[in-house]
C-alpha cells in the first residue's frame, strides 16, 4: 500500500480542489492511501475543501501553518509525514509546492507537483511568487502538467525533460452525471460562465460581445458564476453597457454545475488556459460550448465539431458564434453530442487516476 497526501492551500471548491477530489475518489483505494491536506494561514472553522472531502468520505484535514510562507508549515508537514508513514507529497500551488518541498526534504520523502496553469493577473507579487515555484520545480522529483501547452512552458522554464510526466486533465463524469440541474426561473436562453472573476478569463470581451447578442435576442440572460477580485469592475461595465437588466452575477456557489446544467450555451473567453475543467464539465453535461482560441481550449475543443472557436479578444466574433449556436439548435445539438462522447472517451477521471497510480508505484520503487 503507497500512502499519498495531497497537499493544497484552498480558500473554497474551485477547479482545482475539484480536480484533487477526483483523483482521490478514483484511486483504487486497495493499492493507494490518500489524504488531502489543505494549508490555512489563520486557525479556525474546518476550510471549504475539506468538508467536501469528508462529505465524499475521504481522508482530509486543515493544517496551520502558522502565517504566511511560515518555514514552519514545512517542519509541522514533515513531522505528520514521518509519524503516518506518507511515502509521497503531491503539491498543488505555488504555496503547497514550497511547504511540500521542504517537508520533503526533512523527511525524505518524494515529492511531485501538478501545476494547474499559470496567471495572467497583473500582480508582480503573484508573478515573483510563480517564478520562484517555477525554480523550485527543477528540483522535485517529477512535475505532472494537465496539458501539453504547459509541458511546453516547463520545459521553457528549465525544468528538464525527465522530470516531466504529462497527465492530461480530466473530469469526474459520474460526479457530474448526478448532479441534479438547478430550478429555472423562466425559459429565457442563458448564455452562462462559471469561473473565477480574474484578469485571464477575459470576461471583459464577453460582456462587449453580449451588448451585441441582445440587439438580436433581446430575451436571452448571462449568468457568470463565481466571485473574484474583478467583479467590481465588471458590474461598472456592466452599468456602463446598460446591461444591468440582462446580466446576473450570482458570486461563488457551491452547486454551480447544477446552474451549469440550465444553460443554453457555455462561454469561456480565457487568455490563457491548461485543459479547462468547466470546459470539460460543460461538454459532459450537454450544453454547447464556445471558447477563445487559445492552445489549452483547442485540446477540449474542436471547431464546427465539438464547439466553437472565437479568436480571443475578438468581442464581435463571440457574438456571431453565439448568435449562430442560437439559430441553428440542430447543429449545436450534434456538437453536444460529439463533445460529449470526445469527453467520455479522452478526460475520464478514470483514466487519470490509472495513469497517477501507476505514477505513484514508479516514484516509490
Amino acid at each position: 500500500m503507497i500512502k499519498v497526501a495531497q497537499l493544497i492551500g484552498s480558500m473554497g471548491v474551485f477547479g482545482a480542489e475539484r480536480w484533487i477530489l477526483a483523483l482521490m475518489s478514483h484511486l483504487d483505494s486497495r493499492r493507494v492511501e490518500c489524504c488531502l491536506v489543505n494549508l490555512v494561514d489563520e486557525p479556525g472553522e474546518t476550510s471549504a475543501v475539506v468538508q467536501e472531502a469528508r462529505k465524499r468520505g475521504l481522508k482530509a484535514f486543515d493544517l496551520y501553518t502558522g502565517g504566511r510562507f511560515n518555514p514552519l508549515a514545512a517542519w509541522r508537514l514533515g513531522k505528520w509525514v514521518r509519524q503516518n508513514g506518507y511515502h509521497i507529497l503531491h503539491s498543488h500551488g505555488y504555496k503547497s509546492d514550497f511547504v511540500a518541498f521542504l517537508a520533503a526534504k526533512l523527511c525524505h520523502t518524494k515529492v511531485i507537483s501538478t501545476p494547474h496553469g499559470w496567471s495572467k493577473e497583473p500582480d508582480l507579487k503573484l508573478k515573483l511568487y510563480e517564478n520562484l515555484d517555477r525554480f523550485l520545480l527543477c528540483y522535485f522529483d517529477c512535475v505532472c502538467p494537465l496539458s501539453s501547452d504547459l509541458e511546453s512552458g516547463l520545459i521553457k522554464s528549465g525544468i528538464p525533460k525527465h522530470k516531466i510526466r504529462t497527465i492530461l486533465n480530466a473530469v469526474d463524469l459520474d460526479e457530474i452525471k448526478g448532479i441534479t440541474p438547478a430550478q429555472k426561473d423562466s425559459d429565457k436562453m442563458v448564455i452562462g460562465y462559471v469561473g473565477q472573476l480574474i484578469a485571464r478569463k477575459n470576461l471583459k470581451v464577453l460582456l462587449r460581445a453580449f451588448k451585441e447578442v441582445i440587439k438580436h435576442k433581446k430575451e436571452a440572460v448571462l449568468t457568470l458564476v463565481g466571485d473574484g477580485p474583478l467583479r467590481s469592475e465588471l458590474e461598472k461595465q456592466v452599468l456602463t453597457l446598460n446591461l444591468k437588466k440582462n446580466v446576473i452575477f450570482t458570486g461563488y456557489r457551491p452547486d454551480a454545475v447544477s446552474l451549469l446544467k440550465n444553460f443554453t450555451i457555455f462561454v469561456l473567453p480565457s487568455l490563457l488556459e491548461g485543459i479547462p475543467r468547466c470546459l470539460m464539465e460543460t461538454m459532459a453535461v450537454g450544453v454547447p460550448v464556445v471558447a477563445s482560441d487559445i492552445p489549452g481550449n483547442r485540446t477540449l475543443v474542436e471547431h464546427g465539431k465539438t464547439g466553437l472557436l472565437f479568436p480571443a479578444n475578438d468581442a464581435q466574433k463571440l457574438a456571431e458564434a453565439i448568435l449562430y449556436l442560437l439559430n441553428h439548435p440542430e447543429e449545436a445539438r450534434q456538437i453536444t453530442q460529439n463533445a460529449r462522447t470526445k469527453i467520455e472517451k479522452k478526460f475520464s477521471a478514470q483514466r487519470m487516476a490509472r495513469e497517477y497510480m501507476g505514477l505513484y508505484y514508479t516514484l516509490a520503487g
